[in-house]
């Protein structure tokens, strides 16, 4: 179970870009091992939020407090090396490079004395994965590609993951067994933010769950408020009508497509 300190404090957060406002004053906390999941409609400001969380995007103003120190004028490698990184399914592979180099670029900031045993550790988590260490990663699968996205992420032991749905375009496939490897090596270890169209795969690793709407967070609430997936479509039916933003589609494994940061 998470713990009681609050690890992650984000306070009245706004980012605009130019006069176009895209994150209202949004106040989040998230406890250690903690896992949030963010929902909203398209263009609801939450892809906006994690990358300014993560440093891709500057505040406008607000703050970003992670393990008692204030983040918010780091930019984003400097907030990579206090552990927090940021996965997206619009994150790129180098396509020339092996799987292998691969996630040695992703673990640059890792000590060499600890390399080893994280590759290892993720090749036993994706033994797709390990099978293709050699290979360019031009190569693999577009589930295969999302594996290594998220290995490459994994390589580095984040404390702090902030994940923009991970799981978009894949198939269930795929999709559950990337959610399988979340909750049995991640979840509880890490504290993990994700914004994802998925209400039912969404809801096997949320503890906590809030909606955006606007670029305001607009509702938040625990598991235990919600019973089951169904009830957290319907939930979210409530904050967001079908087809209020550019068309997304409306359903309980795709409350919307993608936003535009």
């Amino acid at each position: 179970m998470p713990g009681g300190t609050s690890t992650l404090k984000v306070r009245d957060l706004a980012v605009a870009f130019g006069q176009v406002v895209a994150v209202r004053d949004v106040s989040l906390t998230a406890r250690e091992g903690e896992t949030v999941a963010i929902f909203g409609a398209n263009g609801s400001g939450k892809t906006t939020f994690l990358k300014a969380v993560a440093g891709l995007v500057p505040a406008t103003r607000g703050k970003v407090v992670w393990r008692g120190e204030d983040v918010t004028a780091l930019p984003a490698h400097e907030r990579a090396a206090r552990g927090m990184r940021y996965v997206s399914d619009r994150s790129r592979v180098a396509t020339r490079m092996t799987v292998l180099e691969n996630l040695e670029a992703g673990a640059w900031l890792l000590p060499a004395s600890r390399w080893s045993a994280a590759r290892e550790r993720v090749f036993a988590l994706f033994p797709a994965l390990a099978s293709m260490a050699r290979s360019p990663a031009g190569v693999l699968s577009g589930g295969e590609r999302q594996m290594l996205i998220l290995g490459r992420a994994l390589v580095a032991e984040p404390t702090l993951l902030l994940m923009d749905e991970p799981f978009l375009g894949l198939s269930r496939e795929v999709r559950d067994r990337l959610l399988s490897m979340i909750e049995g090596t991640v979840k509880g270890r890490a504290t993990i933010l994700f914004a994802e169209h998925d209400a039912e795969g969404a809801y096997r690793l949320l503890d906590r769950h809030v909606i955006f709407r606007n670029g305001s967070l607009v509702h938040e609430g625990t598991r235990s408020d919600v019973a089951d997936a169904k009830e957290l479509v319907t939930l979210l039916y409530r904050h967001f009508r079908p087809g209020e933003a550019h068309g997304e589609k409306t359903s309980g494994e795709g409350i919307e497509r993608k936003e535009k940061p």
